[in-house]
């Protein structure tokens, strides 16, 4: 910062010599980073002038820019008058502080100023130096006593040219009260790895109100962890309160260079949190980063817009793209000897390696741009990065012991009860993903043994649930329906049973991301199985269970007395049908829907064409299978004539009455069982496309973007699945 001069012209403004360091700040000025207006024209909110017969140029210029794609550019062609935008700016009294970067390409003097629109009155005049080529940033305290509406003008009085960015008037509150259960040190000294002294505060500073005056490094720390922000070290680290190092972030534009911590001030206070800015500097580079940070385990992060994004150094053994209508994604850093971009989703959970930690990522906006970062030395990933650009990243610390846990599934643990090494921590919904058709499938664990054989799915028959504990302990029972093959990893999500003391991601989602985007995503509507059984239906629902019971009435030679019964269960079996039907055909409408999405895909795309084939490939599995069955599903027509059969039997006794209704039973399940079969194979083909498109994305930004679509065409079509598709909310 440069200051000429200063000039007290109202008694509406004092200049402040010293500014409290517990403040809130919120910027008033609009567009201020001039990011919003075309090329060549003013800034969207802006105004210009040429005051006194001053001749230039004002418009906004992509050529250069402090932060983001543009700046705005001041020609004064000549050495007359005063040319300068004009923001108009409605100011309340209080504290501020003005600030703004300026460059030009010679050395320069021009002036700053902020006038009263009501009387033109000058409130606050500068003169500012600026050496030649180098963005600059002025900043100065202001105080102003009334409400008015305010001019900010800043620009030549003399030819030259000049470009500004961020230009901000930013109103602080001060905030007298440090938010309970956190805590705010002066470690004293700017080591470079202080992790042992987190356990050993002796040597620390407790602040209280006065936060000014920090030798060391700032440290903030609550009930869950300390996060140090370590000028020396250049990066803000996030320990545990066992002192375990678990999380450093930088921005990921000044990765490998030589960066300090040059500036890091707290703002104030916000909903029981307090607000931190920092900036990442090194020679050429200042990067503003704000991190607000709560008494519970989540720590808002914020860099400035056009700044790209941040790098989170964490040792991963397991990154996580949760979906709660179909099955997660798993990324194991073995498989990947380079960066993988992965589809962002808004969800990013990483399963840190010691198996006491993970890491859950929420993000307000959609569609991020998101790397993981292999070091393949370890077999972890040693980052995430997020090129979040301006918005928040919510970054949360979830800890203890066997939170979670890796099972190899041995050949020996083919038809058999394994108790394995690991214990829950707490309740919860504790989760896998087994092979099941030669596709990863979600489980959850049971809270008891099932019963032997007490497991149905549609054409895979009768099985034992293979996962489920016994008080702490758990178990798995692999069969040759569901083989021992690959890692079980095992985690969590949601809450079931779960202490109130417990933060799950479930909750970390709801609290982060506000309700609409919490339920779009959640979405539990969608989670529900959809309804096959007619409305106040007579006997039951699928074709087995109705003639089941039906074969019971001929068994006992009452087809007559209870032909009304015998009816209303054809019915129910014929609304079954019905309905069954409809949904092998919304799957080829998907199918339908998706081949004319890549089609397109493919001509907009021709660099993609090798990963849209694939997906073709997984789509045309959809329209194979259903006409390699078609012929068995029959119509509603041939239903509805072996329900006239069957009811043609309640009309008389007869002892062929029960021998014929057994060869009509064989019909009725024949088709009910072909259509069960059926949307099973298309619910796993579609579960199988959703989880190759996110698997399949990783080399390039662009084919996430696609992979992106076709997981969200995918969920449209798996939600409310029938329960002889998949198990309700599995």
């Amino acid at each position: 910062m440069c200051i000429k001069k200063t000039y007290l012209l109202c008694p509406i403004i004092l200049i402040s010599l010293f500014v409290n360091s517990l403040l809130l700040a919120q910027n008033i000025v609009t567009n201020s980073d001039f990011e919003i207006g075309k090329i060549g024209e003013l800034p969207d909110e802006w105004q210009d002038q040429k005051e006194d017969g001053a001749e230039g140029n004002v418009f906004l210029t992509d050529k250069e820019s402090h932060n983001g794609k543009q700046s705005l550019f001041i020609e004064n062609t000549n050495d007359e008058g005063y040319i300068h935008p004009n923001k108009s700016v409605k100011i309340s009294p209080g504290d501020y502080i003005f600030s703004f970067w300026a460059k030009s390409d010679k050395d320069i003097e021009f002036p700053a100023q902020i006038y009263n629109e009501a009387d033109w009155n000058i409130l606050f005049d500068t003169s500012c130096s600026l050496k030649s080529n180098l963005w600059t940033k002025f900043e100065f305290p202001l105080s102003f006593t009334e409400e008015f509406t305010g001019s900010i003008q800043i620009g030549l009085t003399s030819q030259g040219r000049l470009w500004l960015d961020d230009v901000e008037l930013t109103k602080k509150t001060e905030i007298k009260q440090i938010p309970q259960n956190i805590k705010i040190w002066d470690t004293m000294t700017k080591k470079r790895d202080i992790g042992l002294e987190t356990q050993d505060k002796s040597k620390w500073r407790l602040l209280s109100d006065d936060v000014s005056n920090i030798k060391g490094d700032l440290a903030i720390e609550n009930n869950f962890f300390i996060i140090i922000f370590c000028s020396e070290l250049g990066d803000v680290v996030i320990y545990s309160k066992s002192g375990q190092k678990r999380a450093e972030i930088k921005p990921i534009r000044l990765k490998g260079k030589d960066i300090k911590l040059t500036k890091c001030s707290i703002l104030g206070t916000m909903n029981d949190s307090i607000v931190v800015e920092t900036h990442f500097s090194d020679e050429d580079i200042d990067f503003p980063v704000s991190f607000t940070i709560s008494k519970k385990q989540i720590i808002e992060i914020k860099s400035a817009q056009g700044m790209g994004g941040i790098s989170i150094y964490s040792p991963i053994e397991y990154g996580i793209v949760p979906n709660f209508i179909s099955d997660d994604l798993i990324f194991d850093p073995k498989y990947y000897k380079e960066t993988i971009n992965i589809p962002s989703e808004r969800l990013f959970l990483g399963l840190l390696n010691g198996r006491d930690s993970e890491l859950f990522i929420t993000l307000p906006l959609a569609h991020q741009d998101i790397r993981l970062v292999p070091d393949n030395d370890k077999k972890l990933f040693e980052s995430i990065e997020i090129e979040n650009d301006g918005q928040s990243i919510y970054l949360s610390l979830l800890e203890a012991p066997n939170i979670w846990h890796k099972e190899e599934l041995k050949p020996s643990y083919l038809e058999d009860d394994v108790l394995i090494n690991w214990k829950r921590p707490f309740p919860a919904k504790w989760v896998t993903q087994l092979y099941e058709d030669g596709v990863k499938t979600r489980y959850t664990f049971k809270a008891t043994k099932p019963k032997d054989d007490g497991f149905w799915r549609a054409a895979v028959g009768w099985y034992t649930y293979p996962v489920w504990f016994e008080g702490e302990k758990a178990f798995i029972r692999t069969s040759k329906k569901v083989p021992p093959k690959g890692d079980a990893i095992i985690y969590f999500l949601e809450r079931n049973g779960t202490p109130t003391s417990i933060l799950t991601p479930v909750d970390i989602i709801k609290a982060t991301l506000g309700p609409d985007t919490s339920e779009n995503i959640l979405d539990p509507q969608g989670r529900r199985n959809r309804s096959l059984t007619r409305p106040n239906c007579d006997i039951g629902t699928a074709t087995c269970e109705v003639t089941n019971q039906i074969k019971k009435v001929f068994e006992a030679g009452k087809e007559v007395e209870k032909a009304e019964y015998i009816k209303g269960g054809t019915e129910d079996m014929i609304y079954f049908l019905a309905r069954e039907n409809e949904r092998a055909m919304e799957y080829q409408d998907f199918a339908k829907k998706m081949l004319n999405f890549l089609s397109t895909a493919k001509i907009n795309k021709p660099d993609q064409k090798q990963f849209i084939e694939k997906m073709e490939k997984i789509t045309n599995e959809l329209i194979s299978a259903y006409e390699h069955e078609k012929n068995n599903l029959k119509d509603a027509d041939y239903a509805k004539k072996i329900a006239e059969e069957t009811v043609a039997l309640t009309k008389q006794k007869s002892p062929d009455n029960l021998y014929k209704f057994i060869r009509l039973k064989e019909e009725w399940t024949g088709m009910g069982g072909a259509v069960d079969d059926l949307n099973r194979v298309l619910h796993t083909i579609t579960r199988k496309l959703f989880q190759e498109a996110g698997y399949s994305c990783v080399d390039q930004t662009e084919t996430v973007r696609l992979a992106e679509e076709i997981r969200r065409l995918a969920i449209e079509c798996l939600r409310n699945p029938g329960g002889y598709e998949i198990w309700s909310n599995y």
